[in-house]
């Protein structure tokens, strides 16, 4: 069953129909069969009457682009398509369906049927049925005379030839016939959480309307509306259409409230709605029979219908009322109907009068909102008499929500309460978040308590969450709907450094918007570390002088156990001393660098440990951006803190984070330990310990031995740009724990020779492959001990000093991939240099070939796809680390020099240059390529190259461009040209070139050591620099300085079709080389301003040019901006807005 709604709010099954999709027009069968009831009189419409009626009808349909701008009660943030039609064209009044208003914020425009656009605002929306106004200024439509449509719901009757006029699959305007064929049918469910109509008839045609048609009117040849469009089904050509009595009342009320004559004016309307919370069913007098019908009631039930519908030639006379009578299905807990009626209750009288119509039982209802009724019953065969108070309907549905960390909190609605069997009122979690997302708390839980107090409506809840800190864990209780009979508890984390402060949002009927206040807290305080008596830890041990009498027996006790224990034990206990279990939080507006998910877990091992600094090693698939929340569980004893990163490599799967030993407990201080490291590396054919926490904290450990000690990983490229390592060398096993278990590899002393670090790539469009692999300590030590030499120099900057806490790597701005050296012969290379290459390392006989080069890099602009890369700096290279040595050692050399220039030729020089001698990392001297074998200049009809006859078509040297390197970043001490920018140094490379070996410079790239540390929010898209891996891809446009890389629902962003994976290039005609730049110009544009912007598609490059409308009520513009020093993210706003809110 589905809405013919909008095409992403839920009501329709599979996601809604697609607005893109080809109309499909079904034009109902003139042979039909019409039931023996009251059919339409009069004449056959003909071609000419409905044209006249269509062109009064068409000019009033309006197409309604709506975006709901958060998740509330039973809507999702959403951004789609519907149709409305102008009942009122003095006031600007819109008839539309109710899930198209929406109970929550929205934003909306309605397009004229001469492609005007004019924004509207929600005027009211009924609390049960599926009906609600949007009002627009007349004034504003400008270039065409407005229309309106008559309703008239007295006009249906089965047999009744209509036509729907609406944005049907998305089409500007579709008209779509079909026949009345039922007036009496339920009213359709849409799911168990979505919205739904009940108490009520519906009509059923067989139109078949589809998504985007919701709110269309259904008309006749007399150009009126009988019926408001709702619903259809997916597998049929079925559709559902609401009558319009109730909705007549409601829009005589609006104009009653608004004033007559020229000087009428908006306001808050009142329509009064009362109601049971009691779900009543039409059921057959059989059906009513069986249920315990007494015939003696049936027949004056009879008798007094007879009375009422005398008169059965008039049209929809003889209606379904006189077949059947109410009877109760459903009662909410809680409800002034609860204890009082029971599910299959037979409504006979209401106050006095014989009731078996919907519309008799609502004007009653709606006349009596908080005085009492009384209701005759049968029950089971038995008369029975009650009295219940009518509630408003108004009163119980919500009009407020608290938004805190992304979650969307408000009190149970009487929508929701019917679904699910609940009492109204309730705190309900329209929305997860971030803040209960980390906790596990799922969307449409119900919460109870909140650091142990009650909290039994929104009021008490905000209360509470008012006075708590940013930075404090409070304790949650809530349940489930699906599992309601059981309470469940989660510990939340408060923290207001990506959402800023909790907000309440309240309705304000008059105006149609949402205004925002927040919610009061105390200032931030991070928790102050407790006195230890030990006075702090010290480096992989404690002085025995600082132990106390308790600290004494543990130790005895440990001793005594170790000695009983065997070695594989003392191993465990001495292993899970540096083992740490990582768990990492990102929040939706940090999903930075085309990250694939929200939550991580994995291992990470304690590589340092001193009083006031602990380092952890992990692998970057377990923190894979510099953003989010990070908790550390210690395996040496259970105990939890908070993780800060402080390295993220740009091309190798390890990350370095730091903890404050400080905040240890005094039992943990004592407990946990570094690893010791082994340089020395393992071998192919050796056995190791692989060793890891679950995710209880148990260790798991396995011998395994080595099947590869140097892999080079050759990792896909995935859909979406997100780190991938690049130039990995890795160590495989015969055996380990499964894909997704990472850890340490260490020897059967305990000493750490490789992190057994998690990879992940995507398989397919979504999927995601993972597998483990070995990262050798070599590779990872050189950058341990420059983080902790950078963080113990930089320890003064927290007191107010001046360091620098930012590491830069140099890069070969190519990647690079291993060619069998057979293949390199097929592709022209002389046997000289194969021999040589392979007497080199005869190993791998392999070479390194370009696969390709970061986007406006140096590399870019001399290497080729296809070249082999035979030597640097006259060194033989023939794998990832050879390679890495060589510019690792550049990289930390760094001198100021000159920018590189061409090379002109020279003259012929004294003696020749030779390339290298090389020594292999076993020791042996592999090839010596000195004299007429590695000669460097010219290339001979061998590839071989000699210094005496240099030409210039021969040795490539091209001068770097004076603008800056799309992505570079500097940092170090950098070197200085003589133009004073900041340079890297150049590495010379010995290429073959098909047919010759050539020589040429490259200037090596810079990648910042903490990855992305600035994001903007503007538009409810994210805007950063472009990350490496969207730079490795090999193309950017020309100014390519800010790309976006998400986006959210019901943003403007959503609205306007601003998604993720595009660069952009220009705002309102100016370039936006940065992101200095872009905020520069954000910043003097308004709100409800529209802006202009020019963008670059990431895959096929195409531009696009669009416009978006900025909405800094709901969405307004923000920087997230990551402290090298202290490792900790802030946020600011940066424009100025109409009401202030979070994201």
């Amino acid at each position: 069953m589905t809405t013919a709604g909008p095409a992403s709010n839920g009501m329709e099954a599979a996601s809604m129909h697609s607005i893109d999709r080809e109309l499909s027009v079904r034009m109902a069968s003139s042979d039909l069969g019409i039931p023996a009831m009251s059919v339409a009189s009069g004449s056959h419409p003909t071609t000419a009457s409905w044209r006249k009626a269509l062109d009064n009808i068409v000019p009033a349909c309006v197409v309604l682009k709506v975006t709901q701008t958060r998740s509330f009660d039973t809507e999702a943030a959403s951004s789609s398509y519907a149709t409305g039609f102008v009942v009122d064209k003095v006031r600007g009044l819109i008839l539309t369906n109710r899930h198209v208003v929406t109970p929550g914020p929205v934003t909306a425009e309605a397009i004229f049927l001469d492609r005007e656009e004019v924004p509207v605002l929600p005027v009211y929306y009924d609390p049960v049925h599926d009906f609600g106004f949007m009002r627009f200024e007349p004034s504003k439509v400008q270039f065409m005379a407005l229309h309106e449509v008559p309703l008239a719901p007295e006009a249906a009757a089965v047999g009744l030839e209509v036509r729907v006029v609406g944005n049907d699959s998305g089409e500007k305007i579709s008209i779509l016939a079909g026949t009345l064929a039922r007036l009496d049918r339920d009213a359709p469910h849409y799911g168990r959480q979505s919205y739904n109509d009940f108490n009520t008839f519906y009509l059923q045609a067989g139109s078949g309307s589809k998504g985007g048609s919701s709110g269309s009117p259904v008309v006749d040849s007399n150009g009126q509306a009988v019926a408001l469009n709702a619903g259809g089904k997916d597998k049929a050509s079925s559709a559902f259409y609401l009558p319009l009595e109730r909705v007549v009342r409601a829009l005589h009320l609006i104009q009653e409230g608004t004033g007559a004559g020229p000087k009428w004016q908006w306001g808050s309307c009142h329509i009064p709605r009362g109601d049971l919370q009691t779900t009543f069913l039409f059921k057959g007098f059989d059906e009513a029979r069986r249920l315990g019908l007494n015939r003696e009631t049936e027949a004056e039930v009879r008798a007094a219908l007879a009375e009422e519908t005398a008169d059965v030639s008039a049209p929809g006379a003889a209606n379904s009322a006189g077949t059947g009578m109410l009877v109760v299905d459903s009662i909410v807990p809680g409800s002034s109907a609860e204890g009082l009626l029971e599910p299959g209750d037979i409504i006979i009288q209401l106050e006095g009068k014989v009731v078996t119509h919907f519309l008799a039982l609502e004007d009653t209802l709606d006349s009596s909102v908080g005085t009492t009724v009384t209701l005759n019953v049968e029950r089971g065969g038995q008369p029975l008499q009650v009295t219940i108070k009518v509630q408003d309907l108004h009163a119980i549905t919500p009009a407020c929500f608290l938004e805190a960390s992304g979650c969307i909190i408000h009190s149970l609605s009487y929508q929701q309460a019917r679904n699910s069997r609940l009492a109204v009122g309730q705190v309900y979690l329209a929305e997860a978040g971030y803040l209960m997302g980390q906790a596990g708390v799922p969307k449409h839980s119900i919460l109870t308590s909140l650091t142990g107090l009650p909290t039994p409506d929104l009021g008490s809840f905000a209360r509470v969450l008012g006075g708590l800190a940013s930075g404090s864990r409070p304790t949650l209780q809530y349940f489930t709907v699906t599992d309601r009979h059981r309470k469940k508890n989660a510990v939340l984390h408060l923290d207001h450094t990506w959402y800023g402060q909790s907000k309440l949002w309240t309705r304000d009927n008059a105006s149609g918007h949402w205004t925002s206040c927040p919610v009061c807290a105390p200032q931030s305080t991070l928790p102050e570390p407790t006195p230890e008596p030990s006075g702090g830890v010290r480096p992989h041990a404690m002085s025995s002088d600082s132990k106390t009498e308790e600290d004494s027996a543990a130790a005895e006790a440990a001793a005594s156990v170790t000695e009983e224990a065997n070695a594989d034990v003392a191993l465990d206990q001495l292993l899970r001393q540096s083992l740490v279990l990582v768990e990492v939080e990102i929040p939706h507006v940090a999903l930075m660098d085309g990250v694939h998910a929200k939550s991580f877990e994995g291992n990470g091992v304690i590589v340092h440990t001193s009083d006031k600094l602990g380092l952890v090693l992990v692998d970057r698939s377990t923190v894979p951006v510099g953003g989010g929340n990070i908790t550390l569980s210690f395996g040496a004893y259970p105990d939890e803190l908070p993780g800060r990163v402080r390295f993220l490599h740009p091309l190798h799967n390890f990350a370095i984070i730091s903890y404050d030993p400080t905040r240890l407990s005094h039992q943990a201080q004592q407990e946990v330990r570094a690893i010791q490291l082994n340089e020395a590396g393992v071998k192919k054919g050796e056995q190791v310990q692989l060793c890891g926490l679950t995710q209880e904290l148990r260790l798991m450990r396995r011998s395994s031995r080595v099947t590869s000690d140097s892999h080079a990983l050759k990792a896909g490229v995935p859909t979406v740009p997100r780190f991938r390592p690049v130039h990995e060398e890795v160590i495989e096993l015969d055996h380990d724990f499964g894909d997704t278990f990472s850890g340490v590899l260490t020897t059967s002393e305990g000493h750490m020779t490789a992190l057994y670090a998690n990879y992940n790539e995507q398989s397919g469009t979504e999927d995601i492959e993972e597998y483990c692999r070995g990262i050798p300590v070599a590779v990872v030590k050189p950058w341990l001990n420059q983080v902790r030499n950078m963080l113990e120099q930089g320890a003064k900057a927290e007191s107010g000093g001046a360091a620098t806490c930012q590491l830069t790597v140099g890069t070969l701005d190519a990647e690079l991939e291993p060619l069998i050296l057979s293949k390199a012969a097929q592709h022209g290379l002389a046997p000289t240099w194969v021999t040589r290459l392979a007497r080199f390392d005869p190993h791998r006989r392999q070479v390194l070939r370009v696969r390709g080069c970061v986007a406006h890099s140096h590399a870019a602009e001399i290497l080729k796809d296809g070249d082999l890369v035979l030597a640097v700096n006259g060194q033989p290279v023939t794998s990832y680390s050879h390679v890495e040595g060589i510019v690792a050692a550049c990289s930390l050399n760094a001198t100021p020099q000159p920018p590189l220039m061409p090379t002109a030729p020279q003259e012929k020089p004294s003696a020749k240059l030779p390339i290298a001698a090389v020594t292999s990392t076993s020791g042996r001297s592999q090839n010596d390529l000195s004299g007429s074998a590695g000669k460097a200049g010219t290339v001979d009809e061998d590839n071989e190259v000699e210094c005496g006859q240099q030409h210039p078509a021969m040795l490539i040297k091209a001068a770097r461009p004076s603008s800056p390197r799309l992505g570079a970043q500097p940092a170090g001490p950098p070197a200085e040209t003589q133009e004073g920018s900041l340079e890297m140094p150049q590495v010379a490379l010995t290429i073959f070139r098909a047919p010759r070996v050539e020589e040429v410079s490259v200037q090596l790239g810079r990648e910042d050591g903490l990855g992305t540390c600035r994001l903007i929010h503007w538009c409810g898209a994210m805007f950063q620099a472009p990350h490496r891996p969207v730079r490795e891809l090999g193309f950017a446009p020309a100014e390519a300085g800010v790309y976006v890389s998400r986006w959210h629902h019901g943003s403007p962003a959503h609205r306007y079709s601003l998604y993720a994976l595009h660069w952009l290039t220009q705002l309102n005609g100016q370039p936006v080389p940065d992101l200095d730049a872009f905020v520069a110009i954000v910043k003097t544009l308004p709100d409800k301003s529209f802006a202009r912007l020019k963008l670059c598609q990431l895959e096929t490059t195409k531009t696009k040019v669009l416009s978006i409308k900025l909405d800094l009520r709901y969405w307004p513009t923000v920087e997230l901006k990551l402290d090298p020093v202290t490792a900790t993210w802030s946020r600011h706003l940066i424009s100025p807005q109409t009401t202030q809110s979070s994201l």
